[in-house]
Order: structure tokens, then C-alpha cells, then sequence
């Protein structure tokens, strides 16, 4: 008796780089346009609390593919790539069938976990990783500007056109795999590098948004005051005193210009799924690795801290056959791994954390989270450098800036988020409480007032009891009432 092939869907998994919720018109901004996202979001689930486990690169995108927080996954900085060994994503793809491709930025897999895609265009933040000329003058020129861009406050426009640059490209480099794949599912990571630094991007886009109309965010004079020594530190390291409000409006301007060229590139995606007849039998997910202070506190980039600024992500999905809407449960990076997994028919290994979020998608039951979780360091100890020794950059523009000048972020942190409080645990550092429903941009630390003293300690409690759960051997992923 012959065996029955079971038909899987195709994979898209979009990633984007450092793309902040707030900058994103599916989520409140009201400048910025991405027509083409937002058709497509009328088609998917739109999560309005996404969150990442980590706002630095390679720890979120390693917890993507593992369905698993750092401190689990081994992976809790930028200097350790995916672990050995590790049964991710995509070897089970790959061990099931699926022909696997990257287009775009990798920052997670070392290269025998790479071996696992037949097909790799990789680009960095500068441009694609190719000798082609079309691509390589563009990318050779920006390097050339780094004396703008280095600066922590630096931004530009790029000269070139869109048709040669790394967002369009690795976009491009996406159709081309999808449409050489007729014989077996496929899985496609489509990594967008962008809107990372540097922060530049070309015409039409870079003056689509005029720096006099864009959205400036909240502010309070002294903040810092009460806030961890590490924000202090990091603070200082990027002039929050010496920007300017122009300086901010030019930045946010740019970036804003990189979400739309992004969304027009998308729109070319999305265009060439349906054309082919792929769309019908692909699951397809968006989201962010972390987000970007983009002016937020005065900083710029990201650090050791977990505002929503920089763990609040853009989190579609849109599955075959499923009810699109918007949903309000909290979902993470940990969850694209095992709804992929449930798509597929695949078992999800005991250790993740994550939650297949596929019910939500079809319109079925779903007990939800109450919180948001996520890490941050993988040593213990915070440096103890007194602030008037810490070494900065005399100007937001000095191309002297580097992120390793960051030093708060050494030591660890913890935070954990519900609808109403967001409690920031450190070690040897000042906790942090945020009152959510009266200070949403978080700039009043409420964690040495005696008045949320009780608050204070039921948010300890539940952060405290969570990562007990999530340490034990057999990872329980129920929540915590």
C-alpha cells in the first residue's frame, strides 16, 4: 500500500532588524505609512503585545529559532552565536523535507548550522554580500560615510537608488528563492537588516517625512535621576543631555523613511506569493528582533534596559484558512518556533518555552499569558566605574562613539511585564516600576516608592516564581495565575 504524502505548508518567517511597534502605523504612529503591511495585516492576526525576550540581536533571533529565553538557549549576547547542537527551527525543517532559504541577515547560526539552507544571499547593515558591482559601489560608499554615521546621533541620505541597496535586494533575493521552489515545501527566513543602524536611507523615501512633522516622544527633565546606575551610564555614553530636539526630529525622519522603503519592498513579496499561487498554502510571519530607543528617553539605538520601546515588537501571522483579527494576548519571539512546528505536523521539543499560537490564528480557544517575560547579560557583574569616569563622546555626532563604550550593559537583567506594571529586576542595581495605565512611556521609576510597595512585591513574586518554572529541567510553559 502506498504511503499518503502529507502536504505541509510553506514557511515565511519575516524578520526585520530593530523595527520599534511605536514607529509602525499597525500600531499607533500616526506619520509613518506601510500600505502594503497593513493590507496584509487585514489578513493575518494582528498581536498588539508582542514582545522580545531580549532587545540585542543574536540572543532574540537565536530564541526564535529555539522557541527559548536566553539564559536557556546559551546564547545571551551578541558574541555567541547559536549553540551546537541545538535542535532549532530550522534543522527540523530541513530533516522534514522543506527546502530551506535565507535572504538577508543572518547574526544567529554559525556555519554548520548554516549548511542546513541549499540556498543563502546573505546582507549586512552596509549592503549584500556579493562582488557585483550594482551592489558592492553603494555599499562601498556607505562604509566611506562613517565618520557621519558612527556618530551615536548620526543619520543620512543615501544617494543611491533603492534598486541598489540591501533592503531591496535581499527582498529581491527572497522572490528568486520562492520561485525556483514546485517540488517541496519550503522554509524562507526573509532578514531584513533594516531600520538598524546606520541610519540612512535613499530618495524617495528619505524626505518622505519632513523632521518639523514627525512625532517627538515624551520627555521629563532629570529622569535619569532615579533610574538604574547602568541607564545612567549608557545615557551619558550617548549625550542624552547634548541632543537636540532637531538632532532627534532628523533621526526619527530617516528611520521612518526606512519603514516605508521596507514596506514597498514588501509590497513586491507579497505581490509575487499570490502571483505564484503560494499564498494559499503559506504560513507567513512578521515581526522584529527588538525595537529602538530612536530619541525615547533621550537615547538612542539600544541597551541594557527593557522599555517598551525596545521589547515592544510588530508580531503578525497569517495562516491558511485562519480568521484574521487583532488579538491582545502577550506573545513572544519563543512562540514563532513551536507554531511553526504545529503548522507542520512537526513535534515541538519538551525544553521550549514557547507556545504555538496557531489556535489564535484558526479562531480557536487559547488560554493566554498574564505577562510578558524576557533577559538580558550573561555576566553577573555591572561595571563599577564612577559616572565621572566613564569615557564618552564629546558630541551625539563625534565619530568617535562605539557600542562597546556602552558599559552598562555588563550584568544581568530581568523584566517582566503585565497590562497594568512593568517590574525590571538587576543585579546589584536599582529595580525598576513602571505604572503602565498613567506612565506609559515609563519615565517615572516607581520601585523605591513606599506607596507601590505591595505592587512592588506581588510583581517580584511573579517574576521570581517564573523563572523557576522556566529553569527546571522539562520546561513548564503553563502560566502563572
Amino acid at each position: 500500500m502506498a504511503s499518503v504524502k502529507i502536504q505541509r505548508p510553506n514557511i515565511v518567517l519575516i524578520l526585520t532588524d530593530q523595527q520599534k511597534a511605536a514607529s509602525m502605523p499597525l500600531y499607533g504612529n500616526p506619520v509613518v505609512r506601510m500600505p502594503n503591511l497593513e493590507q496584509f495585516a487585514a489578513n493575518a492576526v494582528r498581536f498588539t503585545h508582542g514582545f522580545t525576550s531580549c532587545p540585542l540581536c543574536v540572543p532574540a533571533r537565536v530564541s526564535t529559532f529555539t522557541g527559548q529565553y536566553p539564559s536557556t538557549h546559551g546564547s545571551p549576547d551578541n558574541n555567541l552565536l547559536m549553540a551546537p547542537g541545538k535542535a532549532h527551527l530550522l534543522r527540523r525543517l530541513k530533516e522534514a523535507g522543506y527546502a530551506t532559504g535565507l535572504a538577508g541577515k543572518n547574526h544567529c547560526f554559525r556555519d554548520d548550522d548554516l549548511a542546513c539552507f541549499d540556498s543563502i544571499a546573505e546582507c549586512g547593515h552596509y549592503g549584500p554580500v556579493t562582488d557585483d558591482p550594482v551592489y558592492a559601489e553603494p555599499a562601498a560608499w556607505l562604509r566611506q560615510q562613517r565618520h557621519v554615521l558612527k556618530g551615536c546621533w548620526g543619520s543620512l541620505v543615501n544617494p543611491y537608488p533603492p534598486e541598489r541597496l540591501g533592503t531591496y535586494w535581499t527582498v529581491q533575493k527572497g522572490i528568486d528563492f520562492i520561485s525556483r521552489q514546485h517540488e517541496s515545501p519550503f522554509f524562507l527566513w526573509l532578514s531584513i537588516p533594516d531600520p538598524h543602524i546606520p541610519f540612512q536611507t535613499p530618495e524617495p523615501y528619505a524626505s518622505m517625512y519632513s523632521p518639523t512633522d514627525v512625532d517627538m516622544p515624551a520627555f521629563r527633565e532629570g529622569e535619569m535621576d532615579g533610574k538604574p546606575r547602568a541607564q545612567q551610564i549608557d545615557s551619558k555614553v550617548m549625550c542624552a543631555d547634548a541632543v537636540s530636539g532637531e538632532t532627534i526630529r532628523n533621526v526619527r525622519a530617516i528611520y521612518y523613511g526606512m519603514n516605508s522603503f521596507i514596506d514597498n519592498e514588501l509590497g513586491r513579496f507579497f505581490d509575487a506569493l499570490a502571483e505564484q499561487g503560494l499564498d494559499q498554502n503559506t504560513v507567513l510571519f512578521y515581526v522584529s528582533d527588538h525595537g529602538e530607543y530612536l530619541g525615547e528617553h533621550r537615547m538612542i539605538r539600544k541597551s541594557k534596559s527593557a522599555y517598551d520601546c525596545l521589547t515592544h515588537i510588530p508580531f503578525l501571522l497569517r495562516v491558511p484558512g485562519g480568521k484574521p483579527g487583532v488579538c491582545d494576548e502577550f506573545v513572544s519571539l519563543e512562540d514563532v518556533m513551536p507554531t511553526v512546528l504545529d503548522a507542520t505536523g512537526l513535534e515541538c521539543p519538551a525544553d521550549v518555552h514557547g507556545r504555538s499560537l496557531l489556535p489564535i490564528a484558526r479562531g480557536e480557544p487559547f488560554e493566554g499569558r498574564p505577562f510578558a517575560y524576557g533577559e538580558y547579560g550573561g555576566s553577573n557583574d555591572p561595571v563599577q566605574t564612577p559616572l565621572d569616569e566613564i569615557q564618552t563622546c564629546a558630541t551625539p555626532h563625534s565619530p568617535d562613539f562605539r557600542p562597546a563604550m556602552k558599559l552598562g550593559g555588563f550584568g544581568k537583567m530581568r523584566y517582566l511585564r503585565t497590562r497594568d506594571w512593568k517590574l525590571v529586576a538587576y543585579v546589584n542595581d536599582t529595580y525598576e516600576l513602571y505604572d503602565l495605565q498613567n506612565d506609559p512611556h515609563e519615565l517615572t521609576n516607581l520601585a523605591k516608592d513606599s506607596a507601590h510597595r505591595d505592587v512592588r512585591l506581588r510583581m517580584e513574586g511573579l517574576l521570581i516564581e517564573h523563572m523557576m518554572r522556566i529553569s527546571a529541567p522539562g520546561v513548564v510553559t503553563e502560566s502563572v495565575s
